[in-house]
């Protein structure tokens, strides 16, 4: 679910700041893997996926 996710972000000029959560879960609950444990762990994996979103515009 994440990888189809991937494009669900915020960003500006300076690139990719967060990830748009509302997008995210409304993507999962369309996709039927909506749980506790995703609303749980998104928070915790964001800046994981900020940084790597930073890593690639290197």
């Amino acid at each position: 679910m994440l990888k189809r996710a991937a494009g669900q972000v915020r960003a500006v000029m300076g690139g990719v700041y967060a990830v748009d959560f509302a997008a995210v879960l409304l993507l999962a609950d369309a996709m039927g893997a909506l749980s506790p444990l995703l609303v749980e762990l998104l928070p915790e994996i964001e800046p994981i996926i900020v940084r790597a979103y930073g890593r690639n515009n290197e």
